[in-house]
């Protein structure tokens, strides 16, 4: 009985073991594709591992205890459960998580995807709930040579730089004097509810009024949200108009940033280029930089934010320098890849043209009713 080569059992077994084995070379043959601005995420990277360094050399010069179980990481820059600065409840994972160098090159492949470079002006709002967060971007503004306007609120949440003598803006201090970084924070307020210290005793009002002068900082003095809000805009209108800033990067939950709770929802963690922020009018200073058009960077729920780049959250130790598909990513080799299709759509087009060059002589030789 005649049967074509496409229909023989023995043709299409070797057909599948070919694929298979093209198949399998072709998928095992990847390259890794540095990600733009390779370097300058490994300089922030390294230049985020000397500013921890410092500020724990800091620490332990001044005998102070470290815990190990709630720092597993030991950067001795975990802070207490409670203090009398301590504003809200804190996710003490998300602190441990964001207490990693590789984030700050997280922070300069966000600034890069939203198109700034060296002299670019950014508006920046910090706050002391995640030291973490500070660092990795303060570190990434300094490798990239962007100009930052920072503003930021003191108050702190649990596990965040929420301890009296050693606030943000003393971390901030400390790294200046040391060279790490050149620039500082601009105004300060004290943070918390409607970021005039609400939820705060007024002994812990006093200690951060006392952080803000020791460290020269003018103060934001708010009256409520509202004003807090217009507060920050003026602050960053003196610098330049709000449209003309290159990127506004935010770190931590500041009510004054993020406005009220729904707003708080609808932004994404990492970079934001197009969303609607017109209907958010009760979204504080990140909603009006929104809808000046100015690309955005909120650095909260670092969970989700991680997920973005397959990024291990809460790691113990922290992944190694370098790690992180921010740095590079693993690509299928293009040239192994076309071979591949190459070579099996020739054995499929060549076993289709054998098997109708048979069929047809088949038909020419044989009754057609002969054929099965």
């Amino acid at each position: 009985m005649f049967r074509p080569a496409i229909q023989r059992i023995e043709v299409l077994v070797a057909m599948a073991v070919v694929s298979l084995i093209i198949f399998y070379a072709a998928s095992s043959a990847t390259v890794h594709t540095r990600e733009p601005a390779y370097d300058t995420k490994i300089a922030a990277a390294q230049r985020m591992t000397q500013a921890m360094q410092v500020l724990k050399e800091s620490r332990m010069q001044e005998a102070i205890f470290m815990d190990d179980i709630n720092d597993p990481n030991e950067t001795a820059l975990i802070g207490r459960q409670f203090t009398y600065i301590t504003t809200d409840e804190g996710d003490l994972d998300a602190k441990i998580s964001i207490l990693d160098p590789n984030v700050a090159a997280m922070i300069v492949d966000y600034l890069t995807q939203a198109g700034v470079s060296r002299g670019d002006t950014i508006a920046v709002t910090l706050t002391g709930s995640m030291p973490g967060g500070n660092l990795a971007v303060v570190c990434a503004l300094e490798e990239m040579g962007a100009i930052p306007i920072i503003l930021a609120s003191v108050g702190a949440s649990q596990w965040g730089a929420n301890i009296e003598d050693f606030t943000w803006l003393d971390m901030e201090k400390i790294l200046v004097d040391a060279g790490v970084i050149s620039f500082r924070t601009r105004a300060a307020s004290l943070g918390g509810g409607s970021d005039i210290g609400r939820r705060l005793s007024p002994r812990g009002r006093e200690l951060i009024h006392e952080a803000i002068d020791r460290n020269g900082i003018e103060l934001i003095a708010s009256e409520n949200l509202a004003d807090a809000v217009q507060r920050r805009l003026n602050l960053f209108s003196r610098h330049l108009d709000l449209k003309n800033y290159k990127a506004f990067i935010n770190v931590g939950g500041g009510a004054a940033v993020l406005g009220d709770a729904a707003t708080v929802r609808l932004i994404p963690p990492g970079l934001t280029t197009r969303m609607q922020f017109e209907s958010m009018r009760n979204g504080g200073v990140m909603a009006k930089f929104g809808r000046e058009g100015v690309p955005i960077i909120h650095v909260l729920n670092i969970k989700s934010m991680f997920s973005q780049f397959d990024y291990p959250y809460a790691a113990t130790p922290s992944p190694e320098l370098g790690i992180g598909t921010f740095y590079s990513s693993e690509r299928y080799n293009l040239w192994t890849t076309s071979l591949a299709l190459f070579i099996l759509l020739s054995m499929v087009i060549g076993v289709g043209l054998n098997s109708k060059r048979k069929i047809k002589h088949h038909l020419e030789k044989y009754e057609p009713d002969s054929y099965v």
